[in-house]
């Protein structure tokens, strides 16, 4: 999978955002987008490689063309996945989506109540009121004292027919400038994490690991809780690949800053993919992961956990 990064733009101000610093470190300005012609040329120069794109920024509601992206995505059969805040009003070309034809459905990155304006709380709901069918949330865990119980009040109260939340880590930008999670909290996140899926089963929801988890964050007891809540455990750090403006590609938003390249450099995307691995590779060498004692690790060794964030090594 990769994703097309659409457009800088974005109202919602989240203190562990990382995208924010693709504009400002990639010597854009917040007008700049990946425009219909460069997707259209990204589609052409990889044909039949790309079966699902993630679509975000910035805020894709704030990108001018979003309806006529979705338009060329379904034209190649390709399935359209896309993360919004849902704050700003639905763009109009969302209304002519059929349920259950069209291959799009959205990830909405939520957060508690007091986050949110009373007006883009509006946006939200009357969002989730008409899409719910094809809607799911997001959430990252940034606070570990914060009551969670409001993701599945969400789920419940607007009907989502997605029972299922993508949960990730307030990781840290390569080089710095976001807030982030310490290393050293990791097993205090892992607590909080195992409690959210305690309810998560009681409730009929199914969770999902984003990437910079690791194995040792939780306990073996912890561990079973897991699996026996059902979740989706992933230990990865491995490149997705986002594309913007400019055809401008890199690895992840960690580490935007550490090499980006041109996204049609290549002849496929397996070769764009083991760019960027070399390039990492190249940098961080041999280091098995955030930890000393990733080396030795058994866990990694069998390559179950791949060591936690890279960005955790260079912050």
């Amino acid at each position: 999978m990769a994703n097309l990064y659409l457009t800088h733009r974005c109202d919602r101000g989240c203190p562990f955002c990382f995208a924010r610093k693709v504009l400002k470190e990639g010597g854009g300005n917040v007008d700049d987008i990946l425009t219909i012609d460069e997707i259209r040329a990204l589609l052409d120069h990889y044909p039949g490689q790309f079966h699902e794109l993630g679509i975000l920024g910035g805020e894709p509601f704030l990108y001018p063309h979003l309806g006529e992206v979705l338009e060329l995505l379904w034209s190649r059969n390709i399935t359209a996945k896309v993360f919004t805040s849902a704050t700003n009003p639905a763009p109009e070309a969302l209304n002519s989506i059929e349920f259950g034809k069209n291959p799009v459905y959205f990830v909405v990155n939520i957060g508690t109540r007091d986050t949110y304006t009373d007006e883009k709380y509006r946006n939200l709901t009357d969002f989730m009121s008409r899409f719910n069918r094809i809607t799911s949330l997001s959430y990252t865990i940034f606070d570990t004292e914060a009551d969670f119980s409001f993701l599945f009040d969400t789920i419940d109260e607007y009907h989502l027919l997605m029972r299922f939340i993508r949960v990730g880590l307030a990781l840290p930008i390569y080089r710095g400038g976001n807030r982030f999670i310490s290393s050293d909290r990791f097993a205090e996140m892992g607590k909080y994490f195992v409690r959210m899926a305690e309810t998560a089963a009681e409730r009929s929801v199914s969770l999902g690991m984003d990437c910079g988890f690791t194995a040792c964050m939780f306990t073996t007891r912890e561990i079973g809780v897991l699996q026996r809540s059902g979740v989706n455990m992933a230990f990865d750090c491995c490149p997705v690949v986002d594309i913007g403006p400019g055809l401008e590609a890199w690895n992840c938003f960690p580490l935007f800053r550490l090499h980006r390249e041109n996204a049609l450099g290549t002849d496929n995307l397996r070769e764009l993919y083991r760019s960027f691995d070399k390039h990492i590779g190249d940098y961080f060498g041999h280091r098995a992961g955030i930890f000393p004692q990733c080396a030795d690790c058994k866990h990694y060794r069998r390559r179950a956990c791949r060591g936690g964030c890279k960005s955790y090594n260079v912050v």
